[in-house]
């Protein structure tokens, strides 16, 4: 939990990618029976290493259920079961 909040510069609802979402929403990872997981997307609406919607230095969480993207402001995807910190290398 000492991560913080979800990243939301702009004070957006939590949603999907194609519809009004937080700056920090990212598309689902989903992993395997072994617990092993690989994704690849772009992701709009961010920075790295300037403005206001930098992610550097930010937490990466993945939560443990499947996003509803409804519920505010976590899409009621249960505990968090990693995370990192983003860097710019």
């Amino acid at each position: 939990m000492s991560t913080g909040g979800h990243f939301n510069p702009d004070g957006a609802p939590h949603g999907p990618q194609d519809a009004a979402h937080h700056s920090g929403d990212m598309p689902a990872l989903v992993a395997d029976s072994y617990g092993n997981a690989s994704v690849s997307f772009i992701l709009k609406g961010v920075s790295l290493g300037t403005g206001s919607h930098d992610l550097v230095g930010k937490g990466l969480i993945v939560h443990r259920d499947a996003d509803d993207y409804k519920t505010q402001p976590t899409g009621n995807a249960g505990p968090r079961i990693a995370c990192a910190v983003i860097k710019k290398t």
